[in-house]
């Protein structure tokens, strides 16, 4: 739970910096820790083998810089919600 606090705590930080970070890295992935920029990337997979290179298996954001943010799709069999069954 303390990790997706922290990722929360980060993502609040990159919504405060979006616009000055759309103006400079339009397009390019960010990684914020501890509430600030500590990398600017061309891929995601850049970004992460840096962030953990540097500080290991911790919660860092790594976010691509875009207008217009579009909703993740995560298949329900990856939460194991394949065999649901709801009941009222």
């Amino acid at each position: 739970m303390a990790n997706i606090d922290a990722l929360k705590k980060e993502l609040e930080v990159y919504k405060k910096m979006r616009e000055e970070l759309l103006k400079k890295y339009r397009g390019k992935v960010v990684a914020i820790k501890d509430g600030e920029l500590v990398g600017v990337y061309d891929s995601e997979e850049e970004a992460f083998r840096d962030v953990v290179e540097k500080y290991g298996l911790v919660p860092v954001l790594i976010k691509r810089v875009v207008e217009r943010e579009k909703p993740e799709e995560i298949p329900s069999y990856t939460y194991g919600l394949l065999g649901v069954v709801l009941t009222e």
